[in-house]
């Protein structure tokens, strides 16, 4: 017998156990069926007791208690409490490891929230919370594993709430990385994080327009073009100053490709600073537009 279930046994149930005793001694029909009216009762017992232990926050005391109970439900073919009990683990373990998350236990929580994906590999909020333990432990790639399975089961049982989370993490880390290799001149690594943005957010206006700036910058021309269209289109109707950049970056790629008209219609459009000064340079000593 398990040391939970003794446990749990001592705590509940004594007079249905005794009953069960009883009956198994005596050789009668009725005692055979006073037996099997006992033990039918059993699992619940275990359930109620469990729900009892919950009551008082202990946590672990409760996981203890509901396992206990899934044995006794199984061993006296009672699907129904083991099914109730059955749905309240995973969400334990869940409880368990958020709680360890924020004590900083991060191994820890890691091992319970393990155990909750296992019983429930569709709990999205499981894998967005070990996807946060792994960023802690600066473990890149499990937790854009975890982020990204977060957004999938997320979006599959219709978790907003998990899937706007972690995708706020992630083009937050991508966004972070790409500025970051931008500012180095690093710009195939600056494209790589910026392309991951708009995988997770393809609305991401920020991103399509720094891609647009790194493609510029290795003389990529088409692909500055392309980007720096899709920035315009995210943009229109917003700031004006916000299209200032776009249209800088469009008319350098323009000009890159030697296409004069063009870049001169962008940069004529650009209105404000810090981009205003650039321009006129471009329009008056470079290309000398008309």
């Amino acid at each position: 017998m398990k040391r939970g279930e003794l446990k749990i046994k001592r705590l509940v149930g004594r007079d249905v156990m005794k009953d069960i005793e009883i009956a198994k001694k005596v050789g009668s029909d009725d005692a055979e069926d006073h037996q099997i009216v006992a033990e039918s009762a059993l699992p619940n017992l275990y359930l109620r007791k469990a729900n009892q232990i919950n009551a008082t926050g202990d946590r672990p005391a409760f996981l203890k208690a509901l396992e206990a109970t899934v044995a006794v439900a199984e061993k006296y073919n009672d699907a129904t409490t083991k099914e109730v009990a059955e749905k309240n683990i995973p969400q334990l373990y869940f409880a368990i490891g958020a709680a360890d998350f924020q004590a900083q236990k991060f191994e820890e929580a890691i091992k319970s929230l393990d155990q909750a994906i296992a019983r429930d590999p569709n709990m999205a909020m499981a894998y967005f919370v070990r996807g946060a333990c792994y960023r802690s432990l600066k473990d890149d790639a499990k937790m854009e594993e975890n982020y990204r399975l977060a957004i999938e089961k997320g979006t599959e049982t219709n978790d907003a709430r998990a899937v706007q989370q972690a995708r706020s993490q992630l083009v937050s880390i991508f966004n972070n990385a790409g500025a970051t290799a931008q500012r180095a001149q690093r710009w195939d690594d600056a494209i790589a994080a910026f392309s991951k943005t708009i995988e997770i957010d393809s609305g991401n206006s920020d991103a399509y327009y720094s891609l647009s700036a790194c493609y510029n910058s290795k003389k990529s021309w088409n692909d500055a073009i392309s980007t720096g269209e899709k920035a315009l289109e995210l943009r229109s109707g917003g700031d004006a100053k916000a299209l200032d950049g776009v249209y800088y970056q469009l008319a350098t790629a323009y000009a890159g490709k030697n296409d004069n008209a063009k870049a001169c219609e962008y940069f004529k459009k650009v209105a404000n600073e810090p981009f205003l000064v650039g321009a006129k340079y471009q329009i008056e000593t470079v290309l000398k537009c008309k």
